[in-house]
């Protein structure tokens, strides 16, 4: 049914995958969660509990009407605060506190959901709280509502994990093999999709077999096929993994169902599968713990909310003062400036680094196009990081800037190691809140 389609630009940085092998560790619950409820592209959750409600693991604490994804305590216990606070990603939120009781004791309500329609179904996937866990956080149920006039051909799922050093969606599909295919399964039937193609990178070819393997023993090899795709970062981006696996190009400015498809991350159809067998939402997330600090690097599960500190006080602790740590990986994840910080649902890795952490200095640019050649959408991402520097909001929107996918190819690629992609990032904020402030000028001038 498919078939390799060859893609623009990209890089290759060292894999790093030491943590391949690490099988998942459950890890104690903590104490305590701070749970932030805006984990979603979209408006943040209103808080649906009080201070000194009594909460079980699955208790809805957040929800909200529009773009947003339901949030669920992940120990049980009782809420001690409710209050907006400024996390030290620099976001603020409203974030409800629960201490533990250390019973882990299941919602008595929790009941494993039923479907009949299509509507049903994205019903059900909404109150499962599952979003992108592959770093972009969209509310799973909101992309499987194709808009009037539009529909899905293909479910892609990506199983690329090209990000270096993260390994957490290679356990995944090698330990919950069968969870993944019945989800892939089940979410074209429910969707009415034709078919599924799980793209991995080629770095990985036990995953690739196993899942043909257990594509072969379940029979829905007319409904679900694996495509090994070449390893090149970023093969996972969406565009990138459309365009390789069906031969479609998403426009520019639009979305995955311009092209006739329905982009998923392999945990993310996992999660969904796991909620419909036993109906507990969204309430762990599996992460890659690594660096040149830390103890004992590995896969954990760990509940949500639950302190960065805590969990890499369970991964062996720090063996020395890291320089810096990332939630993510090292090309589009994001430092952060406390271990006071919770982990969240998109969160696949906790990155701490001493000597990996020192980046060379820079030096003036010297127009030599690798940056361009790199772009795996064909950007050019020298003069967008030009036009971000001096905030011309003209050039940002010629260049396309919201187009960008954050990638770092660019920054990677670079020999005077300029920070363009960092650049281009705040050359984005720029360009939406600018924007936003004409829009609603032009409006009130009406």
């Amino acid at each position: 049914m498919f078939s390799l389609h060859k893609t623009k630009g990209g890089v290759h940085p060292p894999q790093h995958k030491d943590t391949r092998d690490c099988p998942v560790v459950y890890v104690q619950p903590p104490k305590q969660v701070r749970i932030p409820l805006n984990m979603h592209i979209g408006a943040p959750c209103t808080p649906c509990v009080s201070v000194g409600d009594h909460v079980y693991v699955g208790t809805l604490i957040g929800d909200g009407t529009g773009l947003c994804a339901p949030i669920h305590a992940s120990i049980s216990g009782t809420v001690t605060s409710v209050a907006t606070e400024e996390l030290p990603t620099g976001q603020t939120a409203p974030v409800v506190e629960i201490e533990g009781d250390g019973k882990m004791e299941q919602d008595p309500n929790i009941t494993k959901p039923t479907y009949t329609t299509k509507e049903e179904f994205i019903d059900c996937v909404r109150a499962s709280g599952v979003v992108g866990l592959g770093g972009a956080s969209f509310p799973t149920w909101f992309k499987m509502k194709a808009p009037e006039g539009k529909k899905f051909d293909y479910l892609v799922v990506n199983g690329m994990e090209c990000e270096p050093f993260i390994t957490s969606d290679f356990r995944q599909m090698m330990e919950h093999a069968g969870r993944v295919i019945d989800g892939c399964t089940r979410i074209v039937e429910a969707l009415d999709i034709p078919s599924a193609v799980i793209g991995i990178e080629d770095n990985k070819p036990e995953a690739v077999e196993l899942l043909n393997k257990t594509i072969a023993e379940k029979g829905v090899g007319d409904k679900v096929e694996v495509l090994a795709v070449p390893t090149k970062y970023p093969a996972g981006g969406e565009k990138v993994l459309i365009m390789a696996t069906t031969g479609r190009a998403v426009p520019a400015g639009g979305l995955p169902v311009d092209a006739g498809c329905l982009v998923m991350n392999v945990t993310s159809v996992s999660r969904v599968e796991e909620y419909f067998r036993y109906g507990e939402p969204l309430v762990r997330k599996t992460i890659t713990v690594a660096g040149d600090c830390v103890g004992k690097p590995g896969n954990y599960r760990v509940p949500i909310g639950m302190n960065v500190r805590d969990v890499i006080e369970e991964a062996g602790g720090l063996t020395k003062e890291p320089k810096k740590v990332l939630m993510g990986g090292p090309m589009m994840g994001r430092a952060i400036s406390s271990l006071d910080c919770p982990v969240l649902k998109a969160n696949n890795a906790i990155l701490c680094w001493d000597d990996l952490a020192v980046l060379p200095e820079q030096s003036p640019c010297i127009k030599c196009g690798r940056c361009v050649r790199a772009c795996p959408l064909s950007l050019d991402p020298c003069g967008l990081a030009v036009a971000s520097n001096n905030h011309d909001l003209v050039k940002l929107d010629e260049l396309g800037v919201m187009n960008c996918m954050d990638c770092g190819s660019c920054a990677y690629a670079c020999p005077a190691h300029r920070r363009i992609n960092n650049a281009i990032r705040n050359g984005k904020a720029f360009y939406r809140t600018e924007t936003r402030r004409l829009a609603e000028e032009a409006k009130g001038g009406n």
